[in-house]
Protein backbone atom coordinates (compact mmCIF):
# COMPACT_ATOMS: atom_id res chain seq x y z
CA UNK A 1 0.00 0.00 0.00
CA UNK A 2 2.74 2.14 1.23
CA UNK A 3 4.48 1.85 -2.30
CA UNK A 4 1.25 3.03 -4.14
CA UNK A 5 0.98 5.81 -2.54
CA UNK A 6 4.47 6.97 -3.16
CA UNK A 7 4.26 6.20 -6.94
CA UNK A 8 0.78 7.88 -6.90
CA UNK A 9 2.59 10.69 -5.03
CA UNK A 10 5.96 11.24 -7.56
CA UNK A 11 2.96 11.03 -10.55
CA UNK A 12 1.38 13.76 -9.25
CA UNK A 13 4.63 15.78 -8.36
CA UNK A 14 5.38 14.95 -12.13
CA UNK A 15 2.04 16.22 -13.11
CA UNK A 16 1.65 19.07 -11.12
CA UNK A 17 5.06 20.26 -12.32
CA UNK A 18 3.84 19.91 -15.78
CA UNK A 19 0.61 21.24 -15.18
CA UNK A 20 2.57 24.72 -13.64
CA UNK A 21 5.12 25.36 -16.43
CA UNK A 22 2.73 25.14 -19.29
CA UNK A 23 0.08 27.48 -17.33
CA UNK A 24 -1.25 30.05 -19.32
CA UNK A 25 -3.30 31.61 -16.68
CA UNK A 26 -3.35 31.96 -13.05
CA UNK A 27 -5.88 29.08 -12.89
CA UNK A 28 -3.85 26.85 -14.60
CA UNK A 29 -1.31 27.71 -11.83
CA UNK A 30 -3.52 26.65 -8.95
CA UNK A 31 -4.61 23.62 -10.16
CA UNK A 32 -1.09 22.99 -11.06
CA UNK A 33 -0.08 23.82 -7.29
CA UNK A 34 -3.19 22.08 -6.00
CA UNK A 35 -2.35 18.98 -7.61
CA UNK A 36 1.59 19.01 -6.33
CA UNK A 37 -0.09 19.43 -3.20
CA UNK A 38 -2.21 16.81 -3.32
CA UNK A 39 0.95 14.15 -4.57
CA UNK A 40 2.71 15.90 -1.44
CA UNK A 41 -0.35 14.22 0.78
CA UNK A 42 0.00 11.03 -1.32
CA UNK A 43 3.64 10.53 -0.06
CA UNK A 44 3.25 12.29 3.36
CA UNK A 45 0.40 9.46 3.73
CA UNK A 46 3.31 6.68 2.10
CA UNK A 47 5.89 7.79 5.04
CA UNK A 48 3.46 7.58 7.78
CA UNK A 49 2.17 3.69 6.76
CA UNK A 50 6.03 2.99 6.86
CA UNK A 51 6.15 4.19 10.49
CA UNK A 52 3.34 1.97 11.36
CA UNK A 53 4.04 -0.82 9.83
CA UNK A 54 7.96 -0.47 11.36
CA UNK A 55 6.49 0.01 14.68
CA UNK A 56 4.33 -3.25 14.59
CA UNK A 57 7.16 -5.10 13.47
CA UNK A 58 9.43 -3.73 16.38
CA UNK A 59 7.00 -5.13 19.13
Amino acid sequence: MQIIFFIVGVLLYLFGYIVFSGSKSSIHETVGLLVFLNGTLFVIAAGIIDAINKKKNAD
